[in-house]
């Protein structure tokens, strides 16, 4: 520990060299002006942009007082012929909102229906009382479930439970008044308040204060009345901004260590600390120190500024912190230019971004926002309390985070020579060396296990990654055959690098070694996925589970199929990879790239054969 402080203290004085006088002062006013954005999106709430839409108003039309919109007062013969001529973008003729078939029109026209909406809203409340303005409430309830009386539709009723709680079933009277009966003297009668309007208040006293909205069906407690006009699905982007405030000066830290990384490398200064009685580890940890001690100073300073929860914000940042510490460390013993280092970088920042930011915007929507730890500071900020269930978010969304800084670590330090370091290769060289050199060639089955088994990390990520991302793409059928396509060649290269590294120095020539290998890999793959399912299945539903056990057949599994169904991806595992490394074998490392294609079309056809059992497809 001692060595790491004092190339931390090293680290800084070089810091302290490099950036002098005005460059101190830029990098203080990129924080600072960091700062000031999220205090402004915090105070202000998130503002596309003033006057961006153009918008027509008859004369006897309502009024408009939102920024977003630049409003013209004009008569509909001049609001459709600035409509034809594309001079606005929408004209409201008196309650009717007018637009053309083109997208920015029709994006004016989403945003003005839904201020009006909002706008009648707050109109109804302050006119009618409740009974009147909310006439449709649903009220919850949890029905009890009986086995024995299932329908041959496949739902189960229990209608004892039903009739104690709707009661009997009464035909309503009519009623010819259409309006209250007046009251002598012109003073209305004073309503009579039901058993729900209480309720109703809440959640108009949460529509006013703007924290209404985020309905999930599955945290509505029993016998919670809702009233569905003020229950619409929104997406928390100012929260989203605020938890990326914390991303941007994090990345912005760790290229000041990947420089200096880089810098030390190319001057050959790093040669003098290898030569120096001090482990790889403590020279790695050394140089990262001081750059994550500011890196957590951002994160205390930016909680304490915008006034949330320092625990929590610690907590949920220390793990994307080190994971983006993490890659760019890699980014720095991988290359050696900073040509190749600044391309590699800034693609690392994208799809790094693009993970955690795109599922955080879902955050109250679905579960699968917990991929990104984002969510979590979203909820934060949001006052969600943090229960149970927050352990168990919490650990699926930064558990794989700290496991790939871990593995970046115990790699980087395998890795930790001058040969490799100061030597120039293609990417696809330096991969395989790293992978060689991480292996323990006196164990080469353990070795090739535990790699197996340690990149399971690695892959998750990758593949929430990817998730992130294809879920852009508006075609389900392509998205889903993309998300197979690639998450199958993810996993075949975490199976067979280590098999393909030793069968290119020599150290695994035969056709049976090689089987051998490959089973040793599969069976670690295939429980390090079971164990990352098991800590996964709390989020589904008991029903999903037990629906996705039973099959699609809809009859109850037998203790015999579940021990299939539980070893045939062990099998698949075993197949898949030994099609990838016999073929490495037999064609030479050169052609990995074939076998790993005709590895991963294997896969991807199985995994449609089982969602085409499954009815996905």
């Amino acid at each position: 520990m001692w060595n790491v402080l004092v190339i931390a203290k090293r680290e800084v004085s070089r810091f302290r060299t490099r950036f002098s006088g005005g460059s101190r002062a830029l990098i203080v006013a990129v924080l600072v002006a960091a700062l000031a954005v999220s205090f402004f999106v915090a105070q202000s709430g998130f503002t596309l942009s003033r006057g961006m839409y153009a918008v027509g108003v008859s004369p006897d039309g309502p009024a408009i007082d939102d920024s977003r919109f630049s409003v013209f007062v004009m008569s509909p013969e001049a609001g459709y012929s600035g409509l034809q001529a594309k001079t606005i973008d929408a004209y409201v003729n008196a309650d009717m909102v007018i637009g053309r078939s083109d997208s920015r029109s029709q994006y004016a026209q989403g945003a003005l229906k839904q201020y009006l909406d909002n706008r009648e809203l707050n109109r109804i409340i302050e006119q009618y009382d409740i009974d009147r303005g909310f006439p449709l409430r649903i009220e919850t309830h949890y029905i009890a479930v009986n086995a024995s009386q299932q329908q041959p539709g496949g739902s189960i009723i229990d209608t004892a439970s039903i009739a104690d709680i709707i009661g009997p079933i009464i035909e309503p009277e009519p009623d010819f008044t259409g309006e209250p009966t007046p009251v002598p003297g012109g003073v209305p009668a004073t309503p009579v308040e039901t058993t729900t309007d209480p309720a109703v208040r809440a959640q108009l006293e949460a529509a006013k204060n703007g924290s209404a909205g985020r309905f999930k069906a599955e945290m509505v407690a029993d016998n919670e009345t809702l009233i569905p006009s003020l229950y619409q699905p929104s997406v928390p982007l100012p929260q989203v901004i605020l938890a990326f405030v914390y991303i941007v000066p994090i990345f912005f830290i760790s290229v000041f260590f990947t420089s200096s990384f880089m810098d030390e490398k190319t001057n050959r200064k790093l040669n003098i600390l290898m030569s120096t009685p001090v482990s790889a580890f403590d020279i790695i940890m050394g140089k990262m120190l001081p750059y994550l001690v500011f890196s957590v100073a951002v994160i205390v300073g930016v909680t304490l500024f915008l006034g949330g929860n320092l625990l929590f914000a610690i907590a949920i940042f220390t793990p994307v912190m080190l994971f983006i510490f993490a890659i760019y460390l890699m980014v720095a013993l991988f290359y050696r230019t900073y040509k190749d280092q600044t391309f590699f970088s800034m693609a690392a920042i994208t799809f790094v971004t693009g993970y955690l930011v795109f599922p955080a915007l879902f955050t109250g929507m679905s579960n699968l926002s917990y991929i990104s730890p984002l969510t979590l500071a979203v909820e934060m900020y949001r006052n969600v309390p943090f229960g149970p269930t927050g352990l168990m978010a919490y650990a699926l969304s930064t558990g794989p985070l700290y496991l790939v800084f871990a593995i970046a670590l115990f790699v980087g330090v395998r890795i930790f020579n001058e040969e490799y370091l100061m030597g120039y290769g293609r990417l696809h060289q330096k991969l395989g060396d790293a992978v060689y050199l991480s292996l323990n060639k006196n164990h080469p089955y353990v070795s090739v296990g535990l790699l197996s088994l340690l990149l399971i990390p690695v892959v998750f990520v990758v593949e929430l990654i990817i998730l992130a991302l294809v879920t852009n793409l508006q075609q389900i059928f392509t998205m889903l055959i993309v998300l197979l396509f690639f998450s199958a060649l993810v996993e075949e290269i975490a199976k067979s690098a280590g098999i393909a590294a030793l069968i290119e120095y020599g150290k695994a020539v035969t056709a049976r070694r090689v089987l051998a290998l490959s089973f040793v890999s599969a069976l670690a793959f295939w429980g390090g996925e079971k164990l990352l399912l098991m800590a996964s299945i709390g989020f589904m539903p008991a029903s999903a589970v037990l629906d996705t056990l039973n099959g699609a057949s809809g009859t109850a599994a037998s203790p015999l199929m579940l021990v299939f169904l539980l070893l045939l991806p062990l099998a698949g595992h075993f197949v898949f990879s030994t099609i990838v490394c016999l073929g490495t074998l037999k064609l030479g490392t050169r052609y990995y790239i074939v076998a790993l294609l005709a590895g991963t079309l294997v896969h991807v056809l199985y995994n449609v054969y089982n969602l085409r059992a499954m009815g996905a497809f």
